[in-house]
Order: structure tokens, then sequence, then C-alpha cells
């Protein structure tokens, strides 16, 4: 297996005080990821494989802490299935069937853990039926996400069902979510940038972006009017990502320059913003045990080629993780963020 060390460069406004955020991750390892051709595996409604010798690890991630987990949500999808059959649908053996989905359902994860997967078989899509969960297919990130790939064969799994596969296609899930392939994340970026051309009419609201989560269900920013008075003074609109569809995001990201948001999904859509743009996330201090500094989109930034820019900002509430802590960001800092980053570029 050939093992690429991959270099990251460090925030362009790193604080001395926060240095030791960033400096002992700027660096990871990415491997070749292998398709699969298995036979006689039980897969779940949630993306797990399993056969005789147990959980298959092309199936999870490579989180040792997460596997007790992994394999006990496996085994009750199978316990199920034996208790009770009708939730076990036996699939097609003159048929090959292809997964790239997994538990962790997000805009982020569909993007650049399961649709990479598609990709890397994105020519023999004609030889296999891709298996997707019921409640995946009615979300319009992923209905979109798989329109420009004109997916022709597809099983839509009843919900909390399992099956077992007598032939399955299963490309590897990257190891680590954080972690990138810089050459195959710019190529899934220019695919759908030159779908989105051809096909969707153009919406151009400026360079310049503040990526509002107000209308997300959760992770907010509490102070965000203040906030948005700074984005003001330096030329930003305010977006909400849950006004337009995925393609017509696209659209809108492909003319955008500068990109200012908290930690949160939405700010996966730097993919497709013009090589050599800048992007300020503002992530949650460390407050608890359950909390750690998310590189998702710093290393993404740099496998784009986009310059980035961190501020570390407290929660409204100390006890919430990352996942889920509201936001009170400091507005001089802020400020001062801002006019590096505008003054950089």
């Amino acid at each position: 297996m050939s093992i690429t060390t991959v270099n990251v460069a460090l925030p362009k406004n790193l604080q001395p005080s926060d240095r030791h955020l960033f400096e002992p991750y700027k660096t990871y390892k990415i491997s070749n990821l292998p398709v699969l051709d298995l036979e006689e595996v039980f897969v779940t409604y949630t993306g797990f494989c399993a056969n005789e010798d147990g959980l298959i690890s092309d199936c999870h991630h490579d989180h040792p802490y997460q596997m007790a987990g992994y394999v006990a949500e496996t085994m009750n999808y199978y316990q199920d299935a034996s208790d009770h059959p009708e939730n076990l649908i036996e699939m097609d053996e003159h048929k090959r069937y292809l997964l790239i989905h997994h538990p962790w359902y997000n805009y982020y994860h569909w993007l650049c853990e399961c649709i990479p997967r598609l990709w890397r078989v994105r020519d023999q899509l004609k030889d296999v039926v891709l298996l997707i969960p019921e409640h995946y297919i009615k979300t319009d990130f992923i209905s979109g996400s798989l329109l420009p790939f004109n997916v022709q064969n597809m099983f839509v799994i009843p919900r909390g069902k399992s099956l077992m596969v007598p032939k399955l296609r299963l490309p590897r899930i990257k190891p680590l979510c954080d972690s990138y392939d810089k050459l195959e994340l710019k190529e899934l970026a220019a695919f759908y940038s030159k779908y989105a051309i051809e096909n969707i009419a153009d919406i151009n609201i400026g360079d310049k972006i503040y990526l509002s989560r107000r209308k997300a269900a959760r992770k907010k920013v509490f102070n965000e009017d203040l906030v948005e008075k700074v984005m003001t003074q330096y030329g930003f609109k305010t977006v909400y990502n849950e006004d337009y569809t995925f393609l017509e995001q696209v659209r809108l990201y492909g003319h955008v320059k500068y990109l200012v948001s908290i930690h949160g999904s939405g700010l996966t859509n730097m993919m497709f913003m013009p090589e050599g743009g800048s992007v300020l996330e503002i992530l949650k201090a460390k407050t608890n045990d359950l909390d750690r500094p998310s590189f998702v989109f710093w290393y993404e930034a740099d496998a784009l080629g986009h310059q980035y820019y961190a501020q570390i900002s407290a929660p409204v509430n100390e006890p919430d993780d990352y996942f889920f802590g509201d936001f009170y960001i400091d507005i001089e800092t802020l400020k001062k963020n801002m006019a590096l980053m505008m003054n950089h570029s």
C-alpha cells in the first residue's frame, strides 16, 4: 500500500497562543484506497458491511475509540434480521451492487467521503446497482449530487431493513475523515462546476460571503447581528445555504473568493470556489473532554489551494461540544482577522 504524507500550511493569522492547536497537526497521511469485489455480504441500512469474518474494515473509519460502536450497531441489525426475517432482503445474485454510504449522514460526509467513493467507480456505473437508504434519496443534496453521474441503476433500501448481497462492489472509505486526496477533490469540484454551469441558471450575489447558520437546527452565533455589521463593512453578503438547491449552491460558490463562517458542514462548499480563495473559519474553544479542534475545513482549504484563517471563539454554554455548541464571537478579534484576511489578499 502506497502511503503519502501531506503537509498543511498553518493558518495565515495564527497567534502564538493558538499555535498548540494547529502546529502538532500540520501533516497527515493518505493511502491508495482499493475498490473491492466481495461475495455474500451482510449490509446494514446505515452502510456497515460484514461477512463470515466479521465487520469489513473497508466500510468504516479507522477510529479505534469508535470501533465498539461500529460492531454493536452491525450486530443490532444482524440480530434484528435473525429475529425478524422480514427485515432482511435477499438481493439478486445476478446483479452486482455498489455501496458508498456510511452512518454519518450530513452534507460534509456525503460530499467528501461518500461521493469520492462513487467517483472512483464512475466508469463502472452501468454495471452495478447503487444501494441508497430510503431517507437519503429524499434529500436534495443527495439527489442533486447524484444527478451529474446519471446513475441509471439504483436500489432504495427500505428504512431499517438489512440486505444480504451475493455480489458487492465496495470502494474503501477514507480511513480518516480529516484527510484529502487533493487531485481527487479538485477533479470532483471541476466535475460539479462544469455540470452546474451547463445546466443551472447563474446565481451571483458577489465574491464575499458570510455563511450564516441562523436557519440551521443547531450550532448558531449568539451575537450574529454584531457579526453581520462587521461583514457589511467589508462588503460581505449573508447567505443561507438552506435557500438554495445543491446545484444552485455550486453555481453561487463558483463566484466566491472570500468565505467566512463558524465551523459547520456548509463550509464544504469552499470546494466550488475558484482556487486561491480565502476562508475564515470560526472554531469553538475547547471547554470539555468531548471537545477537540476539528481540522476538516483547515485541511480542505489547504487541499483546494485556499488561504485559511482561524478564529477561536468562546461557547455560549461551556459544556457543549463543537457538534452542538452555540458561539459567542469576539467582535474586536473578528475585525482584526477580517482586516488581515482582506489585506493579505
